[in-house]
């Protein structure tokens, strides 16, 4: 029986393989919390590199992207963990007090989690397509998710599709932890790919 290396299948296996790596090696790093946001930044370089040339070596990829922006992505994650760590207090804490004045501020914490959340979506795949400076990314991180609000609405259906086939689907959870996150990843690439053609500075 003669197999050929070149036909669909077989290229298909292929990607299939080194996605798996790339997925599992995106855990393995994301397991210290702290470097979730490095962790993001790589896979999704990594990601973007192999959509502009698909002969990207993703393993080499990740690890070198991982080393070099590991420092401001660090401090990005502390920023956000920070956020979430302030907007959950405030959320848990007015949620037990009956009063009048919680009818105002768990609006304004929700929709401070929002702005939160869109911002954290945008900024690492920021930091990994554009050489800006540090604050230009952080402009861009809060600014874009509204000015592309289409593109943002297609991530978080996204999101809410996966998390919601892991949800009643069981087999699928463990899927998304061997490979999931990373094709989830890829899908959404393209959508950050489009919002990112209309955003240079």
């Amino acid at each position: 029986m003669h197999f050929n290396i070149e036909s669909p299948v077989w290229k298909f296996m292929g990607t299939l393989a080194k996605f798996t790596g790339l997925n599992l090696l995106f855990v393995l790093t994301c397991i210290p919390v702290i470097t979730i946001g490095s962790a993001r930044t790589a896979l999704y370089a990594t990601i973007f590199s192999y959509q502009d040339n698909d002969a990207t070596p993703l393993f080499r990829t990740y690890w070198n992207r991982l080393k070099s922006e590991f420092r401001l992505s660090l401090v990005s994650t502390l920023i956000f963990l920070g956020l979430y760590a302030i907007l959950i207090f405030n959320l848990v804490f007015w949620l037990r007090i009956k009063s009048g004045a919680s009818a105002i501020v768990l609006p304004l914490l929700v929709i401070m989690t929002v702005i939160v959340s869109f911002t954290f979506e945008y900024h690492f795949p920021l930091l990994a397509r554009f050489q800006n400076t540090y604050r230009q990314t952080w402009k861009n991180s809060l600014m874009l998710p509204w000015m592309r609000f289409g593109n943002t609405l297609l991530l978080l259906v996204i999101d809410v599709a996966v998390f919601s086939l892991a949800y009643f689907l069981p087999l699928l959870r463990a899927l998304l932890v061997i490979v999931g996150i990373a094709w989830t990843a890829y899908l959404k690439s393209f959508v950050f790919l489009r919002a990112f053609s209309v955003n240079r500075s």
